[in-house]
């Protein structure tokens, strides 16, 4: 009876010890996406969106994706997201009654959408998705998308 007891510990012991090993491979995976605040440098920014107000802010979104937020000097802000590309199928899912417009010669596959004032796009590159969504407008938007986009995997 002790042997079967001995035995049933081992496969619970195993099972925590894989299970473990598992999730801090996937954790360690998914925070290893770019910082989005060091993608394009401040001087480069400032050309595209105009003079910031402050230091660029980062932080985490509700789906836990890094963000950056920028604001200038006239009020207009730019956020970037970066987010792992399974997410693609379901965000184009999201924006499907919105109108999407497909953005060419960014990344292997890119489309904008309108919200109100705000204007976003949305990049795919190899595992990562490049969102920047801003009110500072489509083509200014777009500029620093392409800049972003050069600095990722």
């Amino acid at each position: 009876m002790k042997f079967q007891s001995h035995r049933t510990v081992t496969r619970i012991l195993l099972s925590c010890v894989l299970t473990s090993v598992w999730l801090l491979g996937a954790l360690g995976a998914a925070g290893a996406e770019p910082d989005p605040c060091a993608l394009v440098p401040k001087a480069e920014i400032e050309k595209i969106i105009g003079e910031l107000k402050d230091a660029p802010k980062a932080d985490t979104g509700l789906q836990k994706e890094k963000t950056c937020d920028y604001t200038t000097m006239r009020g207009s802000w730019l956020k970037v997201s970066l987010y792992p590309s399974e997410r693609w199928g379901m965000q184009k899912g999201i924006v499907s009654e919105m109108n999407p417009t497909d953005v060419t010669g960014l990344g292997e596959e890119a489309f904008s959408v309108k919200r109100g004032s705000t204007c976003e796009i949305y990049v795919r590159k190899g595992k990562l998705i490049l969102e920047v969504s801003s009110t500072v407008g489509l083509d200014l938007t777009r500029k620093f998308a392409e800049a972003a986009i050069k600095q990722l995997p």
